[in-house]
């Protein structure tokens, strides 16, 4: 295996039970699932990792305008280290509705 074939990770899982859905492939299945069942459960879950994708997408934007240098350059594992960290970060942070944004798109599905 070569090491340079590596790269950082550029979807986020989350993680929901014994399965994980990729939510840039799978979301919005699982979303139509979701408002068509009319099931609270999954919906918030649909709308948790829409905003755990959202933060996600921000943090990586938002890495991205951050100049490079300093002592350490960076390089292919500190991209994965970051890419990961941002990753988890975002999970937890849609777990816990820091934004409150799951909450809005739950409200807005629910009366669909």
């Amino acid at each position: 295996m070569r090491i340079d074939s590596l790269a950082a990770p550029t979807t986020l899982q989350v993680n929901r039970g014994n399965h994980m859905d990729s939510p840039d492939q799978g979301f919005k299945q699982i979303l139509d699932k979701a408002v068509a069942s009319k099931e609270d459960k999954q919906l918030k879950d649909a709308a948790k990792q829409f905003e755990a994708l959202f933060i996600y997408q921000m943090y990586s934007q938002m890495r991205q305008s951050v100049d490079k240098g300093g002592l350490f350059e960076g390089g292919l594992a500190t991209n994965i280290f970051q890419g990961m960290l941002d990753q988890e970060v975002s999970i937890k942070a849609a777990e816990t509705s820091s934004l409150g944004l799951a909450d809005l798109i739950y409200q807005q599905m629910k009366n669909k």
